[in-house]
């Protein structure tokens, strides 16, 4: 059957019926004129997708359940214990922002230190609310992703763990082996042009965030952020590297 004819079928847009594709969570076979051509068992395959999708199963975690490399009941334990977590950090959240709601009817009005101290108490209660070192472990995913061309315009692993493992290793190699044409031909010249990527991804993020925090109190500055903090990371991590080479480290 067509793309078109699982759409109906499934009820669900063709880009996501794209998107598990190139994921590899299906793959369809090609006529010779091109065309994809589905069978049940891709269907079959689509369906277990969109359902553990449904449940909150991140992408690679289905693809290690459909190739049989995590079993499924370890998964569900897995996913389990995150939800319990979610749901544990949402009832606090939900019962504050009602009692703020009920309290107050604008931002004007709105008591920052009250409320303040109130998700501490909550918190003493052992109440829980959403966890913004998250946001802090995100960014700094989304520099090191970005650094190797692996992000979406979210921060987000564009492409499968395996792929981003292989192009991770492809960019280290590349650059070790354009230092060893360009500057000596020796084997600690290789290995500094090897670690340049992977030492510049590690200031990346020392300096990422802070810097983050920095620029944005400037919008002019903030623009140019992505680059800024680059320039400042690849400016210590060749400084480390000339002393390296300098001091025969």
């Amino acid at each position: 059957m067509t793309i078109k004819e699982v759409e109906e079928m499934l009820g669900i847009p063709r880009a996501s019926i794209r998107f598990y594709e190139k994921e590899r969570l299906i793959d369809p076979k090609r006529e010779s004129n091109g065309y994809r051509e589905y069978d049940e068992k891709d269907v079959a395959t689509l369906k277990k997708v969109i359902i553990f999708r449904k449940l909150g199963l991140p992408v690679s975690e289905i693809e290690d359940v459909l190739d049989g490399s995590k079993p499924l009941a370890e998964a569900l334990a897995d996913n389990t214990a995150r939800l319990e977590e979610q749901l544990a950090e949402l009832n606090g959240a939900i019962a504050l922002s009602k009692t703020i709601r009920q309290n107050t009817a604008d931002i004007a009005d709105f008591d920052e230190n009250y409320y303040w101290d109130e998700v501490g108490r909550e918190e003493e209660k052992g109440n829980r609310f959403m966890d913004i070192a998250k946001d802090i472990a995100k960014y700094q995913k989304s520099v090191l992703l970005d650094h190797f061309g692996l992000a979406d315009t979210e921060g987000n692993l564009n492409t499968t763990v395996k792929r981003a493992i292989l192009i991770v290793i492809a960019g280290c190699l590349a650059w070790g082996v354009c230092r060893w044409l360009i500057i000596e031909r020796t084997l600690h010249s290789f290995l500094i042009g090897l670690a340049i990527p992977l030492i510049t991804s590690v200031f990346l993020v020392i300096v990422g965030y802070p810097l983050h925090c920095i620029l944005k109190r400037n919008p002019k500055t903030a623009k140019h952020e992505k680059w800024i903090i680059w320039a400042v990371a690849l400016f210590i991590c060749l400084v480390i590297l000339d002393l390296a080479t300098k001091y025969g480290w």
